[in-house]
């Protein structure tokens, strides 16, 4: 199996845990609260450009989930102390428990998936992990194909194949 074979299993595997880990909260909630409880600021509370700049999405799409957790009674709006026009996030206490449950779940996953591995091995694939997410981020930023490129290329490829089948 090729690497791009081994990710996209991946992928698929921690799409489906999403989904048996919290069937009725929206996707992506859990990853909304984490994000929000790790760009708080002293105050408590952080803005919503901040969390989406963290979750990487555009603030539409964070303002749509951040609205869904707030419906659910897990995040709250309050009035920026430094600019009465904005407005902070802050975990609620129902927040606050769904992701500490959250966590908790994972850490128990992640301890009964590596159970049989050594300090030394998850160590390394930590680094390995790390490693590898940190260059896909600049190969994203430096390399990014605009959609005509992508479409050229598949185009390419397609009658490449087409040509090569005859």
């Amino acid at each position: 199996m090729e690497l791009r074979d081994e990710l996209h299993q991946l992928m698929k595997v921690l799409r489906v845990l999403k989904q048996q880990r919290h069937p009725v909260l929206p996707s992506g909630t859990v990853g909304l609260l984490q994000a929000i409880d790790r760009v708080r600021s002293a105050t408590g509370g952080c803005h919503l450009k901040e969390v989406a700049a963290s979750c990487a999405l555009d603030q539409s799409t964070t303002s749509r989930a951040v609205s869904a957790a707030e419906r659910e009674g897990l995040v709250r709006r309050v009035t920026d102390p430094h600019d009465r026009r904005a407005s902070l996030l802050e975990l609620t206490d129902a927040g606050r428990a769904t992701l500490a449950d959250a966590v908790i779940w994972y850490d128990a996953l992640l301890a009964d998936a590596l159970r049989d591995w050594t300090g030394e091995d998850v160590e390394q694939f930590g680094a390995y992990l790390r490693r590898f997410t940190t260059a896909l981020q600049v190969s994203q930023i430096s390399q990014a194909p605009h959609a005509s490129q992508i479409s050229h290329a598949s185009q390419v490829s397609h009658a490449s194949h087409m040509e090569a089948s005859r």
